[in-house]
């Protein structure tokens, strides 16, 4: 999924019904050098929705297309870059998360700790997930697939929205996959050291056939990919403003990236 928000694409799916806890009074400055706004939710109040780039069906195909595979804990969180203007609909803030590296799986060269992208806040502060990636908090601990990311230079990202998967205290996994996608179904009866195994078990050179590669589209979409939905008269179902309906994230308090 592309880092950032694109109006003509993004919208509010969930709503909140209660205001964001914020976070000190002053402005930060980002690596943009742009102003970011004076006053950040400490969590997520909605959830955003957007074009995804590539979709994984199982565990082959996002081992065999992800460069960086790794276990890590989160140490930090920081205001990150910001993105956008309001020409173009709004400025978007990302959130810096900061990894412990504590397994790399495949011959990968990386530093014992990096940092990775994640959204985010609006040009008014307010939080928003994107899709089922729930804001990190310090002391996550899990399964992280990343590349690296082209906009926030020495910063990587998630693969997509489905290259995560956090450890939960009885070894199960919560995973930032659509829990109705193909992807989900395949992996989501794995605890975290059955999950880890499979994937050095596809890393082995013996069993890289089994490997699959999803490519990126173009970065100039074509004509069909940039055109409108079709309108089939029917309007897309919202949540209504109930905080105990199960559709909100769940809060991250923040100590202080796509």
């Amino acid at each position: 999924m592309k880092a950032g928000r694109n109006r003509s694409t993004w919208k509010a799916a969930v709503a909140a019904a209660v205001a964001g806890a914020v976070i000190g009074g002053g402005a930060w400055v980002v690596s943009g050098g742009e102003s970011a706004a004076p006053r950040l939710d400490a969590q997520a109040v909605r959830i955003m929705h957007g074009r995804e780039t590539r979709v994984f069906k199982n565990l082959e195909q996002l081992v065999g297309s992800t460069p960086y595979i790794i276990e890590g804990t989160v140490t930090g969180i920081q205001p990150g870059r910001s993105t956008g203007s309001a020409e173009d609909g709004g400025i978007d803030q990302a959130r810096d998360v900061t990894l412990s590296v504590d397994v790399k799986y495949g011959k990968i060269v990386l530093p014992s700790t990096l940092v990775v992208e994640e959204w985010g806040w609006d040009e008014e502060g307010a939080g928003y997930q994107v899709e089922n990636v729930a804001w990190s908090k310090v002391g996550d601990k899990g399964f992280y697939f990343l590349i690296r990311s082209q906009e926030a230079g020495g910063r990587y990202r998630l693969i997509n929205t489905q290259g995560r998967a956090l450890k939960m205290s009885d070894e199960s996994l919560d995973l930032s996959a659509d829990p109705d996608s193909e992807l989900s179904a395949g992996i989501s009866w794995m605890d975290s050291f059955e999950f880890g195994q499979k994937i050095r078990y596809l890393l082995q050179p013996a069993n890289s056939d089994q490997l699959q590669t999803v490519e990126e589209p173009p970065v100039a979409p074509s004509a069909s990919q940039d055109a409108p939905a079709v309108e089939d008269g029917t309007e897309e179902p919202l949540p209504d403003d109930s905080v105990t309906d199960g559709s909100e994230p769940g809060a991250s308090a923040m100590p202080t990236s796509g």
